[in-house]
């Protein structure tokens, strides 16, 4: 949605009567609500993608350090994500 579109639904909305404008703004909150929803599965699942991949590269013997260069974790985060999924 470009600007003006945003800025004329806005105009809209403040304009509108009291019971129209409540839900304008639950409607608001209920998309913002399944964004982020949407965007901590997101996240989850590339954790999890994240820390199977590392775990196979440690059963080939590379060191959790050098291993730990191809993620966006440190080594100290990155143990604590193996062993949290280890159990």
């Amino acid at each position: 949605m470009d600007v003006i579109s945003k800025a004329e639904e806005k105009l809209t909305m403040l304009s509108a009567d009291p019971e129209t404008r409540k839900e304008y703004e639950r409607r608001a909150r209920a998309l913002s609500d399944e964004r982020s929803r949407l965007e901590d599965a997101r996240e989850m699942g590339m954790e999890k993608g994240i820390v199977s991949v590392i775990r196979g590269l440690l059963a080939k013997g590379m060191p959790l350090t050098e291993a730990a260069k191809l993620t966006p974790y440190s080594v100290e985060e990155l143990e604590k994500k193996l062993n949290e999924n280890q159990e």
